[in-house]
């Protein structure tokens, strides 16, 4: 026994100095190099000490059925078991930490309080745990897996060491404190051993069963679906770094419990090896997260998470397997990662979205795989049983029905090489085909899933928007109420101050540092060819579109921090109105009085005075849908004016009206301009224009070339018409 802590001892001094003499050198250690260098040996010394043989512990049943310490060895056992168990999650955690140092910072609290103590407890313990991994003989036998764990054991202590003197800048607070009990919790759950359970409490009741879809394998199912849930919402709002460390830490862990029952020797027995579909990606996740492999991750997402769901249904253990088993909580632990991790890695934007060259790549890797799968299985069969992926027997096509059975009655069978090889076409085919079939509906169901979490993650970042402009108003408005006006000084203005909008979909600025001033009492008219911005301004304006840059104020309300209340001083007439037509005039208009929470005696004595004006005194109480085009447009102008707005905006309003109807609304924007109103007015028709508007501004391009008064443009002897093309026609020529 001495001879392992000698091990230690030597591990512990020569790595601590080792760490410290480079650390005073300059360049050597850049960017953590030489620890990564050493968590990377110290990974090497786990692995083979992890795959150089089957730990005697795992043979134990409820403590003291063929313990290494015998009958009286419970507490032993229970010892050596949470310590195994504490230490697959200490390993993992120092052989990820360098990685990640700095950009996941309460990975410092979990070395220094959880790791090192750890490891000090194993080195207490050596002997009982070198029994757990070698046996009885231990005791009297120094073997090469317990020097190795111990090396293992005081690599990670002169690594410990190393950080507790050199690299922490952990402080210890309350607030730390139960972050890192959180953090240290999870790790041990995903850390936990596959034979945790078994050795602990036995392999449980024969009556428990899961799978046959008794209710116990019900709630295993129902596990899988709430366990990604669960994640998702606790780290959906960390950063990059932390959600990849994250699911890098689970990925590892799970492999680390996966592959208990594997060694060495496994590997020297070809039917042994973990070919499954599903047995993959225990090893293909955690290698995308740490070289970002896209391309194989994309396959797993759309091949192994299908063939895990489908596995959890028709889980391929015998009766005789109890669900506490090591067996057992494999299997569950292997699909549940190969289900839950792919799809985890996309809801947490590890990866990008997959698109369809994505999935066709997938496709294309899963036929591959498909064709070595079923060569290897008639290859391997010559060796023992093999059934990779299920093609090789007729495991699937019980369940499916004789049908399917008597498929597997063609078959090609040859000898080569001396060896026999054996292929069904008609059944192996009809599998591919089906199963890519599953794969396209994985697809839709993946796109439904982005919608869905594309508008989640769209109404989070709209809250925390809110949220942000809420506090910064509070704070802009020093103590007023957020009811009234940022800017008191131009309760009767309009004012753009560099005003851009730019599109999701395109490079260029619909609209770009754009300016105006408009005084109450005005009418403004807005110029400009199709597609200049005209209508790019009015939706930003009303709060129908978001703002890019710069800033929009309605009558001193900003319309991106204070959107109810700007909406509350603007009356709207769209280009094209959308009107609910199986109402009446009347109650349409009513309607949208209630909606601007204008009182009965106001509205009444409003729609009397428009109803005259509009000449619609037969028609208001008919519904909508018997209306021409020039009365809906009425309503509309009257829906947009119940609330008697300080600003009232028309975009095009005069399209398609008679006359008569082009006279009244005319009428109607000077007499609310005459109370001291603004009216911005978008038009073509420029003669319209000329005649009523006080000031113009004209746009081109998303950018506003001029703005004047209408009285010195006619002063300069130039009708309106003609300035108008002059000035975009210089624009066009330059």
């Amino acid at each position: 026994m001495d001879v392992y802590y000698i091990v230690i001892g030597f591990a512990v001094s020569v790595l601590a100095c080792a760490l410290l003499l480079i650390t005073n050198k300059k360049g050597i250690n850049e960017n953590g190099r030489i620890e990564k260098i050493f968590a990377l040996i110290l990974f090497c010394l786990f692995f083979v000490r992890y795959m150089g043989g089957r730990d005697k512990l795992i043979d134990t049943i409820g403590l003291n059925i063929r313990s290494p310490f015998g009958v009286n060895g419970q507490s032993k056992t229970l010892l050596s078991v949470i310590l195994m168990w504490f230490g697959f999650a200490s390993i993992t955690l120092m052989t990820t930490y360098p990685f990640f140092k700095g950009k996941v910072k309460s990975l410092d609290g979990a070395v220094k309080y959880f790791a090192t103590p750890v490891f000090f407890v194993s080195l207490i313990f050596m002997g009982i745990l070198t029994v757990a991994i070698d046996g009885a003989v231990a005791e009297e036998s120094v073997y090469w897996r317990g020097i190795i764990y111990s090396a293992e054991v005081g690599f990670a202590l002169g690594m410990c060491a190393y950080y507790f003197i050199c690299n922490f800048s952990f402080r210890f607070s309350r607030k730390n404190f139960v972050v890192g009990f959180f953090i240290i919790i999870g790790m041990l759950a995903v850390s936990m051993p596959s034979y945790l359970f078994q050795v602990i409490f036995g392999e449980g009741s024969a009556a428990i069963k899961l799978k046959d879809l008794t209710v116990y394998h019900r709630i295993a199912i129902y596990g899988a679906l709430l366990s990604p849930a669960l994640i998702y919402f606790l780290f959906r709002r960390f950063d990059y770094e932390v959600k990849r460390y994250v699911l890098l830490f689970v990925s590892l862990a799970a492999m680390h419990s996966y592959c208990y029952g594997y060694t060495f020797q496994t590997f020297l027995n070809v039917t042994s090896w973990p070919l499954h579909l599903c047995n993959t990606a225990m090893f293909i996740v955690p290698l995308c997260l740490i070289f970002k492999w896209d391309k194989l991750f994309y396959f797993t997402l759309f091949i192994n998470v299908l063939g895990a769901f489908f596995a959890m249904l028709m889980p391929n253990y015998s009766d005789s397997v109890r669900y506490l088993s090591a067996q057992s909580m494999q299997f569950w632990l292997n699909h549940y990662c190969a289900f839950f991790m792919p799809i985890l890695i996309i809801a947490l934007r590890i990866y990008d979205r997959p698109k369809l060259k994505q999935f066709i790549y997938s496709l294309i890797a899963f036929a591959v795989y498909f064709l070595v799968i079923l060569f290897i299985n008639a290859w391997f069969s010559n060796y023992g049983s093999v059934d990779f992926f299920f093609i090789n027997s007729d495991f699937i096509a019980d369940k499916l029905g004789q049908w399917a059975k008597n498929l597997r009655n063609v078959t090609i069978d040859f000898t080569a090489f001396g060896l026999r090889f054996v292929f069904y076409p008609i059944y192996q085919s009809l599998f591919f085909v089906v199963y890519v079939g599953l794969a396209l509906a994985m697809w839709f169901l993946y796109e439904q899933f982005f919608q869905v979490a594309d508008l989640y993650y769209e109404i989070g970042e709209r809250k925390k928007k809110i949220r942000a402009d809420r506090l910064a108003l509070e704070v802009q408005l020093n103590g007023r109420s957020i009811d009234q006006p940022m800017n008191p000084n131009s309760q009767n203005k309009l004012i753009l101050r560099n005003f851009s909008k730019k599109y999701n979909t395109s490079d260029v600025f619909a609209v770009k540092n754009a300016n105006l001033e408009i005084d109450g009492g005005q009418i403004f008219g807005f110029l400009g060819p199709n597609g200049a911005g005209k209508s790019t301004i009015i939706k930003s304006i009303v709060g129908i579109q978001s703002i890019t840059s710069g800033s929009i104020e309605v009558c001193g309300y900003d319309v991106e921090k204070q959107p109810i209340g700007s909406k509350l001083q603007i009356g709207f007439v769209p280009d094209h109105y959308a009107l609910y037509e199986n109402l009446t005039g009347r109650e349409y208009v009513n309607y949208i009085a209630d909606l601007y929470g204008v009182s009965n005696e106001e509205r009444n004595k409003r729609i009397d005075e428009y109803v005259y004006n509009f000449n619609l005194s037969k028609a208001f109480d008919n519904q909508i849908k018997t209306y021409s085009h020039g009365m809906k447009q009425k309503i509309s102008i009257m829906s947009a004016l119940v609330h008697n707005p300080k600003l009232w905006i028309l975009d095009e309003p005069l399209t398609g009206l008679d006359p008569e109807s082009i006279f009244q609304v005319k009428e109607c924007m000077k007499k609310h301009a005459k109370e001291g109103n603004i009216v911005f007015f978008s038009s073509h028709i420029i003669d319209v224009v000329e005649r009523i508007c006080d000031r113009i501004a004209i746009i081109k391009s998303g950018e506003i070339l001029c703005e004047k008064s209408v009285a010195d443009i006619e002063n300069s002897g130039e009708q309106l018409e003609d300035f108008y093309m002059k000035t975009i026609g210089e624009t066009h020529h330059d």
